[in-house]
Protein backbone atom coordinates (compact mmCIF):
# COMPACT_ATOMS: atom_id res chain seq x y z
CA UNK A 1 0.00 0.00 0.00
CA UNK A 2 2.71 2.10 1.00
CA UNK A 3 4.54 2.23 -3.10
CA UNK A 4 0.90 3.07 -4.11
CA UNK A 5 0.32 5.91 -1.61
CA UNK A 6 3.56 7.24 -2.77
CA UNK A 7 2.33 7.09 -5.98
CA UNK A 8 -1.13 9.01 -5.71
CA UNK A 9 0.51 11.47 -2.85
CA UNK A 10 3.28 12.34 -5.95
CA UNK A 11 0.41 12.70 -8.98
CA UNK A 12 -1.51 14.50 -7.00
CA UNK A 13 1.39 17.01 -5.24
CA UNK A 14 2.54 17.19 -8.77
CA UNK A 15 -0.32 18.34 -10.59
CA UNK A 16 -1.30 20.51 -7.87
CA UNK A 17 1.81 22.35 -8.04
CA UNK A 18 1.48 23.13 -11.96
CA UNK A 19 -1.77 23.83 -11.54
CA UNK A 20 -1.25 26.47 -8.82
CA UNK A 21 2.12 27.93 -10.27
CA UNK A 22 -0.37 28.56 -13.63
CA UNK A 23 -2.46 30.28 -11.49
CA UNK A 24 -0.03 32.38 -9.68
CA UNK A 25 1.95 33.52 -12.72
CA UNK A 26 -0.42 33.15 -15.39
CA UNK A 27 -4.04 33.81 -13.70
CA UNK A 28 -6.01 34.39 -17.20
CA UNK A 29 -4.37 30.77 -18.89
CA UNK A 30 -6.33 29.01 -16.00
CA UNK A 31 -9.69 31.51 -15.74
CA UNK A 32 -10.01 33.37 -18.82
CA UNK A 33 -12.31 36.27 -17.69
CA UNK A 34 -8.83 37.26 -15.43
CA UNK A 35 -7.92 40.04 -17.76
CA UNK A 36 -10.81 41.84 -17.41
CA UNK A 37 -10.57 41.81 -13.45
CA UNK A 38 -7.93 43.01 -11.57
CA UNK A 39 -9.68 41.51 -8.65
CA UNK A 40 -10.90 38.00 -9.81
CA UNK A 41 -6.61 38.15 -10.95
CA UNK A 42 -5.61 38.38 -7.27
CA UNK A 43 -8.12 35.86 -6.15
CA UNK A 44 -7.12 33.40 -8.31
CA UNK A 45 -3.34 34.05 -7.67
CA UNK A 46 -4.22 33.72 -4.00
CA UNK A 47 -5.96 29.85 -4.70
CA UNK A 48 -2.44 29.54 -6.67
CA UNK A 49 -0.63 29.71 -4.15
CA UNK A 50 -2.74 27.84 -1.43
CA UNK A 51 -2.45 25.21 -4.15
CA UNK A 52 0.89 25.01 -4.44
CA UNK A 53 0.74 24.36 -0.59
CA UNK A 54 -1.09 22.00 -0.71
CA UNK A 55 1.05 19.93 -3.11
CA UNK A 56 3.84 20.18 -0.97
CA UNK A 57 1.64 18.89 1.56
CA UNK A 58 1.12 15.74 -0.33
CA UNK A 59 4.96 15.76 -1.32
CA UNK A 60 5.50 15.66 2.65
CA UNK A 61 3.46 12.70 3.12
CA UNK A 62 5.67 10.62 0.73
CA UNK A 63 8.80 11.96 2.40
CA UNK A 64 7.10 11.61 5.81
CA UNK A 65 4.92 8.46 5.34
CA UNK A 66 4.92 7.05 9.26
CA UNK A 67 3.75 11.05 10.10
CA UNK A 68 1.43 11.59 7.91
CA UNK A 69 -2.06 10.60 9.18
CA UNK A 70 -3.35 13.98 9.93
CA UNK A 71 -1.97 15.77 6.71
CA UNK A 72 -4.21 12.75 4.77
CA UNK A 73 -6.91 13.50 6.73
CA UNK A 74 -6.91 17.43 5.93
CA UNK A 75 -6.04 16.54 1.88
CA UNK A 76 -9.72 14.25 2.95
CA UNK A 77 -11.36 17.32 4.26
CA UNK A 78 -10.34 19.86 1.87
CA UNK A 79 -10.97 17.88 -1.54
CA UNK A 80 -14.10 17.15 0.14
CA UNK A 81 -14.78 21.15 0.58
CA UNK A 82 -13.82 21.14 -3.46
CA UNK A 83 -15.85 18.66 -4.61
CA UNK A 84 -18.56 19.66 -2.39
CA UNK A 85 -18.56 23.20 -3.74
CA UNK A 86 -18.51 22.35 -7.34
CA UNK A 87 -21.98 19.36 -6.88
CA UNK A 88 -23.28 22.63 -5.31
CA UNK A 89 -23.10 24.30 -8.45
CA UNK A 90 -23.87 21.95 -10.16
CA UNK A 91 -26.71 21.37 -8.59
CA UNK A 92 -27.63 25.12 -9.03
CA UNK A 93 -26.80 25.07 -12.62
CA UNK A 94 -23.88 26.72 -12.75
CA UNK A 95 -21.53 24.07 -13.85
CA UNK A 96 -21.93 21.35 -15.85
CA UNK A 97 -21.81 17.46 -14.58
CA UNK A 98 -18.05 16.37 -15.03
CA UNK A 99 -17.54 19.54 -12.74
CA UNK A 100 -18.65 17.59 -10.29
CA UNK A 101 -17.51 14.17 -10.85
CA UNK A 102 -13.87 15.38 -12.13
CA UNK A 103 -13.54 17.09 -8.66
CA UNK A 104 -15.09 14.45 -6.92
CA UNK A 105 -11.84 12.14 -7.87
CA UNK A 106 -9.16 13.32 -5.63
CA UNK A 107 -11.89 12.68 -2.31
CA UNK A 108 -12.58 9.55 -3.89
CA UNK A 109 -9.29 8.87 -4.17
CA UNK A 110 -7.68 9.88 -0.88
CA UNK A 111 -10.95 8.21 1.34
CA UNK A 112 -10.34 5.12 -0.40
CA UNK A 113 -6.71 5.35 0.72
CA UNK A 114 -7.67 5.61 4.57
CA UNK A 115 -10.24 2.94 4.25
CA UNK A 116 -8.59 0.22 2.41
CA UNK A 117 -5.20 1.37 3.54
CA UNK A 118 -6.12 -0.19 7.68
CA UNK A 119 -5.47 -3.78 7.18
CA UNK A 120 -5.11 -5.16 10.30
CA UNK A 121 -6.46 -4.44 13.84
CA UNK A 122 -2.82 -2.43 14.62
CA UNK A 123 -4.16 0.35 12.73
CA UNK A 124 -7.09 0.55 14.99
CA UNK A 125 -5.31 0.43 17.72
CA UNK A 126 -2.87 2.83 16.72
CA UNK A 127 -5.20 5.17 15.79
CA UNK A 128 -6.81 5.43 19.26
CA UNK A 129 -2.68 6.62 20.26
CA UNK A 130 -2.99 9.18 17.58
CA UNK A 131 -0.77 7.72 14.95
CA UNK A 132 -1.59 4.97 12.16
CA UNK A 133 1.39 3.71 10.54
CA UNK A 134 -1.20 1.68 7.75
CA UNK A 135 -3.25 5.04 6.60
Amino acid sequence: MKKISSIVYGIFGAVAIVFGVAALLIPEAVVPEATESRDLAHIIREQGAATIFLGLMSFWCIFNYERRRVVHFFLILFTLFIAGIHWFDYLEGRRPLMSGIVNAVPFVIFLAMAVFGRRNGKAYRNLARGYSSDL
